[in-house]
């Protein structure tokens, strides 16, 4: 599981959300967003410091950005599992959530990874007008199911959709894709559509 914050211009994430986002997802982060004049941004780290999260939300409180913070459950910890995932052309995506029935041949690739390459890509290559349309969304949403959630960024459109809005949380003019891994010493929701977690429960530790 993970968490993804959507951050619209202009908005500051509180230093104590950052704070407990990463406090429960230290696998890895990146960025994907839009500076002021409509610039690309995407950034990525395996390292997830909260000083660095500090900084950068400084830096581009002005632009609409995309933030993922990683706790890895499938793949491994390689550079190239970090969100944001490049899926085709000038488009790019975020996922939080367990893919189930997805087949995940490649190994040390995560489920969102095979998601970006094996699922999205090919039917953006062949049609990149699809995200425009909304049966193609609602496809989507279906296919992912509520406990999944996902950003993808369209360059060319310079557009950012989110799948399974509702199954978020709405905070301060933010969207968050859970509040589950949002530890609550730091942050406190009383009323978090999902519980919040302290520390890692035993269920969720695994043993190589």
């Amino acid at each position: 599981m993970c968490v993804i914050i959507h951050k619209p211009a202009g908005v500051a994430i509180p230093p104590a959300l950052l704070v407990a986002s990463a406090s429960l997802n230290r696998d890895g982060w990146g960025l994907m967003g839009f500076d002021v004049g409509g610039q690309l941004l995407l950034r990525r780290s395996e390292r997830v410091a909260i000083n660095d999260l500090l900084e950068v939300e400084e830096q581009y409180r002005q632009a609409e950005l995309v933030l993922h913070l990683r706790m890895l459950t499938r793949g491994s910890t390689h550079s190239e599992n970090i969100h944001p995932l490049w899926v085709e052309g000038g488009s790019f995506l975020m996922h939080n959530g367990t893919l189930d029935g997805l087949d995940t041949p490649e190994p040390g690739r995560s489920d969102s990874w095979h998601l970006a390459s094996t699922v999205l890509r090919p039917l953006l290559r062949r049609d990149p007008e699809l995200l425009e349309q909304p049966a193609f969304v609602e496809l989507v949403e279906m296919a992912l199911g509520r406990r999944n959630r996902a950003v993808l960024l369209h360059q060319p459109t310079r557009r950012i959709h989110i799948f399974n809005r509702a199954s978020g949380a709405e905070i301060g003019g933010l969207w968050c894709s859970s509040t589950r891994w949002i530890d609550s010493r730091h942050f406190s929701l009383p009323d978090a559509p999902q519980p919040q977690e302290r520390s890692f429960k035993t269920d969720h530790l695994h043993f190589i």
